[in-house]
């Protein structure tokens, strides 16, 4: 071999392949950009996760827990039902036959829940109860109850009611009279014998006087209390002072 031949250079070929693998410079940097690019997507990944995590729908069970935070809805209230009240009596035998015989002293007659109701005036009142009990078409024999009310402040203060049955029929009816305070009732007790201890009874509570009574005297309560519990103005909480310190020796009573 000559001279020349081993001082020609080598081959291109040959060089570039060297020169890229044996190259301390290209491979460092190559490296450098790689782990750059991968440091730049870690570092967005928990950026858009965090936008994707604002940004995302709730899951169905999420959803689910926020409907059963919620309170539930109140249910609606039933509508209230419509109070019986009175109502005139339309076609009524009984009234019509009480009218004709007492006319203005039957003052009117109502029905309450199918239940007729009769208001007359204290002047025929015995005259009333009498002709129910022997009119044959009445025949009211049997005295229920005998009560009163107290509609105070008004002109006539109490209202007396009887309560009025025919076993014949089998129908019930109630009679209502006004009392004016310091004005007597006749007594029942000739028409239905029950009638004494009723009368006595609301003589005894309400202070209302039955005129031709056998033995009018109060029956619950003792004979010297004073005052009458159910009337409107009767102080419950006080009852009788004087009554309490005499019979029952209490050293204190409420003032």
């Amino acid at each position: 071999m000559s001279k020349e031949d081993k001082t020609q250079p080598p081959s291109e070929s040959g060089g570039e392949k060297s020169q890229e693998s044996d190259s301390p410079e290209s491979q460092p940097s190559s490296q450098a950009g790689e782990s750059q690019e991968k440091k730049a997507k870690s570092s967005a990944k928990p950026a858009e996760a965090a936008k994707s995590a604002k940004t995302a729908k709730p899951s169905s069970s999420a959803a689910a827990k926020e409907k059963t935070d919620k309170p539930p809805a109140k249910p609606a209230r039933p509508a209230k039902k419509k109070a019986p009240t009175y109502e005139d009596l339309v076609d009524d035998p009984l009234l019509e036959s009480l009218q004709k015989k007492f006319s203005e002293g039957i003052l009117s007659g109502q029905s309450f829940l199918d239940q007729a109701t009769y208001t007359i005036s204290l002047e025929v009142l015995h005259d009333v109860l009498l002709h129910l009990r022997d009119d044959a078409d009445s025949d009211y024999d049997y005295l229920i109850d005998l009560t009163a009310l107290d509609y105070l402040g008004d002109e006539k203060r109490f209202c007396v009611v009887y309560h009025l049955y025919s076993h014949q029929k089998k129908t019930l009816i109630r009679l209502r009279c006004a009392v004016a305070e310091g004005e007597s009732v006749p007594s029942a007790t000739s028409v239905w014998r029950t009638a004494d201890w009723m009368e006595r009874e609301v003589f005894d509570l309400f202070g209302i006087d039955f005129s031709g009574h056998p033995d009018l005297k109060r029956i619950l309560l003792p004979d010297d209390w004073h005052g009458y519990p159910l009337r409107k103005d009767y102080d419950i909480k006080l009852q009788d002072q004087v009554w309490i310190k005499e019979h029952l020796q209490i050293r204190k009573t409420p003032e």
